[in-house]
């Protein structure tokens, strides 16, 4: 199992999320920009970028969100 801990030093999230619904949201927040960057850095332009971003980010939401029932 990962902790909330585990999550905020990998993610460098500040240790005050740990144990709060706001980390999936500032976890979430980071992949999406990362994920962004990266695409960028492919050479995709920026609106397929964020485009992809956008949908990783509400794939891995909804995934956090069955978890959580």
């Amino acid at each position: 199992d990962v902790s909330d801990v585990d999550v905020c030093r990998t993610l460098g999230l500040p240790m005050e999320l740990a144990g709060t619904p706001k980390i999936n949201d500032a976890a979430l927040e980071k992949m999406y920009r990362e994920n962004i960057q990266g695409y960028l850095k492919q050479g995709l332009p920026e609106s397929k970028a964020v485009a992809m971003a956008g949908e990783a980010r509400a794939r891995v939401a909804e995934e956090i969100k069955s978890l959580s029932k």
